[in-house]
């Protein structure tokens, strides 16, 4: 995975989180997690991928209780790290 592919995958994700935050229908809980996978998702960065790679969706499977169509999302970036 080149660096800027990592950083432009992490900026849509980003984006989307501002996106989905900002809908009325979001469940309180929803907004908790995301706030809360947020946090961890600054905490990526391209040198430390590999070593931090599955935290995203250990957490959402292990921990969170938010909606699968959000959830697909981090998991998605998460499985993506190369």
């Amino acid at each position: 995975m080149k660096k800027e592919d990592f950083i432009k995958q992490k900026e849509n994700l980003l984006v989307f989180v501002t996106k989905v935050s900002k809908t009325k229908e979001l469940k309180e809980s929803d907004k908790i997690s995301l706030v809360k996978l947020t946090a961890i998702l600054n905490e990526y960065t391209f040198e430390n991928r590999i070593e931090i790679k599955g935290l995203l969706s250990r957490i959402i499977i292990d921990s969170l209780e938010l909606d699968y169509s959000i959830g697909e999302k981090f998991i998605e970036f998460d499985n993506n790290i190369r």
